[in-house]
């Protein structure tokens, strides 16, 4: 811990600050304190001497500057990583999209061949209709004619 930070710590505003900022109360970007009233304290500390406005804005403007361009990479590696993501996101929805697509081509075709095995059901239920009611009738009409017939061709009448 450096002297500015034992200083700090004995404070009367140190406990408020601890509590809004817990552990990261003292973390640096190289010679910067993320935290900007620490940053300002360092600096007002380390020239020990009273800041007029200006001079005191002109600081507060550069410890944003610097801090703005220290987290600058980190901010561009995080848009990087959501461009990413939205690509990947974006392939995996066309990737759905044909997916249902298929499964609704694939629904389509399985609609269509119920409908051909209903009516072949209906096909099959007349031929059975047929084989058994109708068929055994004329068949037994043909037995009995050709039996007419025989006996018509052997001379026999009745």
């Amino acid at each position: 811990m450096s002297d500015f930070e034992k200083w700090f710590v004995d404070q009367d505003f140190y406990t408020n600050m601890r509590f809004i900022h817990g552990d990261k109360l003292f973390n640096r970007d190289g010679d910067v304190y993320r935290i900007l009233p620490v940053q300002m304290t360092y600096r007002a500390w380390c020239s020990q001497h009273v800041m007029t406005k200006e001079q005191y804005i002109a600081l507060t403007q550069e410890w944003h500057t610097k801090g703005w361009n220290a987290r600058q990479k980190e901010v561009d590696q995080l848009k990087t990583q959501l461009n990413k993501m939205e690509a990947c996101y974006i392939e995996k929805k066309k990737e759905l999209e044909d997916q249902l697509n298929q499964t609704k081509y694939a629904c389509g075709r399985y609609d269509r061949l119920y409908e051909e095995y209903r009516l072949l059901e209906l096909l099959v239920g007349n031929y059975r209709v047929l084989a058994q009611e109708v068929l055994p009738r004329c068949s037994r009409e043909l037995l009995e004619n050709i039996e007419g017939w025989e006996k018509a061709l052997r001379g026999e009448h009745e």
